[in-house]
C-alpha cells in the first residue's frame, strides 16, 4: 500500500489557513464551525436522551465559543509574528497558543453557565468530556496550520539567506575580478614604476593605497554589510589610486554625516557606483568626472555628472546584483535616477 503524501499545492493551502484572506477565514469558521457541531451533537448521544435538550440557540453558541477561540489563536500569532520572532521563539510561542487557548475555553464556559438559562447543560460528565475534546481539537487544527505556516516562513528564510549568500559570493567575485583585471594591473603598475623612478617618496604612499585596496576586498568577502567608515577607507584609497593616474580629471567629493558613518551597507557598494561611473563616463582635465557622495538620513546618494564614452562595454550586471542584495537586506530599494545631465543612484543605510 502506497502511502499518502501531500501535494505542495495542499500543503500551501493548509499553511495559509491563519491568514486574514477571504478564502481562508471562511474556510477556517467553516470547518470549526463543522467541528463544533458535530462534538455538541456526539456529546447529545453519549449523554442519552432526554438529559440534554438541543436547540439551535445551543448550537449557535457552542459554535461562536469554538470560533472565538480558534480566532484568539490566530490573531495572537499574528502579533506574535512582531515581537516573538522565529525560529528563536518558536517553543515560546506554541506554549503560550496553549495557555490563549485554555484561558480562552475557561472564560468563555464560565460566561455561558453564569449567565445560560440552564447551568446544568454544561454540568452533565459526558458532555464536559466532549466539548473538552472538541476545543483540543479545534486547537490541535489552528496550531498544525500556525505551524506549518511557521514552517512555510522558516523554509522562506532559509531560501533567502541561501539566494543572498550566492549573490554576494558573485558580487564579490565580480568587484575582486574587476580589480584583478589586466587593464587595472597593468595602469597602476604603469604608475607605480613611473613613481619609482621619479617619485620613490610617493610611490611608498601608492603601493600602501594598492595594498589597502586589495587587503579590503579579501576582509569582506565574508560579510553581508560593513560600516560606513569601513568602506569610506577603503574608497579613499581606491580613489587615490585613480587619481594619481588621472590628475584633476577625476574629483570626487564627500559629505557624510556623523549619524550615517556608524549605519552599514553591504561592502564594495560605494565602489561599484564609483567604478561605474569611471567606466561609462569621459574624464579630461578641462572636462572632469565630478563624483559626489553624500548621506541623507536614511542613505547615501553617488552622484555624477554624464559624459558617456562613445563605446563601453557593459554586462549591465553591477547595478542588478545592488539592487538584488539590495532587496534580500532591507524593505527601501536602491533608487537610479538620471535628468539634468546627472546620474544618481541613491542607496538605503542599514
Amino acid at each position: 500500500m502506497k502511502p499518502i503524501r501531500m501535494k505542495n499545492h495542499d500543503l500551501h493551502l493548509l499553511s495559509r489557513l491563519s491568514d486574514y484572506t477571504l478564502k481562508s477565514v471562511l474556510i477556517r469558521v467553516s470547518l470549526v464551525s463543522l467541528t463544533g457541531w458535530l462534538f455538541l451533537f456526539t456529546a447529545s448521544r453519549f449523554a442519552g436522551d432526554g438529559q440534554v435538550e438541543l436547540t439551535l440557540l445551543k448550537y449557535l453558541r457552542t459554535i461562536l465559543i469554538f470560533n472565538i477561540i480558534s480566532e484568539g489563536n490566530v490573531l495572537f500569532d499574528h502579533i506574535a509574528e512582531r515581537y516573538l520572532p522565529i525560529p528563536e521563539k518558536i517553543s515560546l510561542r506554541i506554549i503560550l497558543h496553549a495557555v490563549v487557548s485554555l484561558l480562552l475555553g475557561a472564560v468563555l464556559l464560565a460566561a455561558v453557565v453564569l449567565t445560560g438559562s440552564e447551568p446544568l447543560f454544561f454540568s452533565n460528565p459526558m458532555m464536559q468530556m466532549m466539548i473538552l475534546f472538541g476545543l483540543i481539537f479545534t486547537f490541535i487544527l489552528i496550531l498544525i496550520s500556525v505551524t506549518l505556516r511557521i514552517i512555510d516562513q522558516w523554509i522562506s528564510s532559509v531560501r533567502q539567506l541561501e539566494e543572498m549568500k550566492n549573490l554576494k559570493l558573485a558580487s564579490d567575485y565580480s568587484s575582486l575580478q574587476a580589480q584583478l583585471n589586466p587593464h587595472f594591473l597593468f595602469n597602476n603598475l604603469s604608475v607605480l614604476k613611473s613613481m619609482i623612478t621619479y617619485e620613490p617618496e610617493s610611490a611608498i604612499q601608492f603601493t600602501q593605497n594598492f595594498t589597502d585596496v586589495y587587503r579590503y576586498v579579501l576582509q569582506s568577502k565574508d560579510k553581508s554589510t560593513v560600516k560606513v567608515s569601513e568602506e569610506l577607507g577603503f574608497i579613499e584609497a581606491y580613489i587615490a589610486l585613480h587619481k594619481e593616474r588621472m590628475g584633476s580629471a577625476l574629483i570626487v567629493e564627500t559629505d557624510i554625516s556623523s549619524a550615517a558613518i556608524n549605519r552599514e551597507i553591504p561592502p564594495l557598494a560605494l565602489q561599484l557606483l564609483i567604478e561605474n561611473a569611471l567606466k561609462h563616463n569621459i574624464a579630461l582635465k578641462d572636462s572632469p568626472l565630478h563624483i559626489v557622495i553624500k548621506s541623507s538620513d536614511n542613505s547615501i546618494t553617488v552622484t555624477n555628472n554624464i559624459n558617456f564614452k562613445e563605446a563601453s562595454w557593459s554586462g549591465k550586471t553591477g547595478l542588478l546584483n545592488l539592487q538584488q542584495r539590495y532587496a534580500l537586506l532591507t524593505g527601501p530599494p536602491v533608487e537610479i535616477r538620471q535628468q539634468d545631465g546627472f546620474f544618481e543612484v541613491e542607496i538605503p543605510l542599514l
